[in-house]
């Protein structure tokens, strides 16, 4: 990849690497700091997850695991389709300044493209089977897997589906804005083992810096 966490290609420098990156200098861009929440739709957000996974693939950064067809999210009404899966460590997006071990991102899409992202944030704790069947599923470095992939996506689905939703954009290169996010709030736990074992994959932490809200609004959604 020519781009990376630190150094000369690190994220204040990605909007000039590439022009395709010139989105990573937008007014849309993400992880933020969440922060300052509206109360928004009380509808909760629906999964319907069954389909397992049939690809685990290690790009030198993250373990990317994808699902074929057959795992749905609905929200605000709209129906996406589950893509993948990855994580950072530690967490992207931060919660009135707090950072968090780690944090899972789920990434949507629906018939017309447009993508929804569910992030699931981690404090330290104990061990998260969901991100242990992740790690299991890891091929080596550059390399992909699609025999015997079969993880489950029904652990990642949140007991309490509460989320803050904001619109932001992929949070690596090409940073391409028009992202629908949905960052659950109750944050669940894992192992320093596990955070030790997703860095290693990265080569050390995997987390963008928070991006400035420009005036965008961050809703409380689904909450009871």
């Amino acid at each position: 990849m020519d781009w990376s966490y630190d150094g000369a290609d690190g994220p204040d420098r990605w909007a000039s690497l590439d022009e395709a990156y010139s989105d990573c200098g937008g007014r849309q861009q993400s992880p933020v700091d969440i922060t300052g929440s509206v109360e928004g739709d009380a509808t909760p957000l629906a999964f319907t997850y069954g389909t397992p996974a049939n690809v685990a693939r290690n790009n030198g950064v993250f373990v990317h695991v994808d699902y074929p067809a057959g795992n749905t999210l609905v929200s605000g009404g709209r129906t996406f389709g589950l893509q993948s899966m990855h994580m950072h460590a530690p967490s992207e997006h931060t919660v009135e300044g707090e950072e968090f071990a780690a944090e899972l991102h789920l990434v949507h899409a629906d018939a017309d493209g447009a993508l929804a992202v569910v992030g699931l944030l981690f404090a330290l704790g104990e061990a998260d089977p969901g991100v242990q069947a992740l790690l299991d599923a890891a091929p080596a470095a550059g390399e992909t897997v699609e025999e015997g992939v079969a993880v489950d996506p029904k652990p990642y689905v949140p007991a309490d589906p509460a989320c803050y939703r904001y619109d932001g954009s992929l949070t690596t290169p090409p940073c391409s804005e028009g992202v629908a996010w949905h960052v659950i709030r109750a944050a669940g736990t894992v192992s320093a083992a596990q955070v030790e074992a997703l860095r290693a994959i990265g080569g050390g932490p995997t987390n963008r810096p928070v991006q400035p809200l420009y005036g965008r609004v961050i809703t409380l959604e689904g909450a009871a």
